[in-house]
């Protein structure tokens, strides 16, 4: 299935951590996180492969003992089970894409 969704154009008033569901397939799952006023998205880890796409704001993404530098236009992918945080310099919105199943099924490059 093909469906269109559009991403928030400002991060606004809100919650200091805010996460809103996009879009969900037994293959993907997509949600926006804003953080504000210097929030931090504490260590964790996804049980699927993923990718942050920072598209508002700027921050610092955290990944096994590296720094990333977060502003609109990067994405990081990060595996599964590894541990990571995130962290509003002062705020950030970011596009988090999980990916179910990776690896249950391959797409042929010819």
């Amino acid at each position: 299935m093909h469906e269109a969704s559009s991403l928030p154009t400002t991060i606004g008033e809100g919650k200091m951590r805010e996460v809103t569901p996009v879009w969900e397939d037994t293959w993907r799952k997509l949600v926006v996180i804003r953080l504000r006023a210097g929030a931090l998205l504490d260590d964790h880890s996804t049980k699927f492969p993923i990718t942050i796409h920072a598209f508002l704001g700027s921050g610092t993404l955290r990944v096994a003992g590296r720094e990333y530098p977060l502003t609109p236009g990067v994405v990081v992918p990060v595996d599964a089970h590894v541990i990571h945080s995130v962290q509003a310099d002062p705020e950030i919105a970011i596009l988090v894409t999980f990916f179910r199943h990776a690896g249950a099924a391959t797409v042929s490059a010819s």
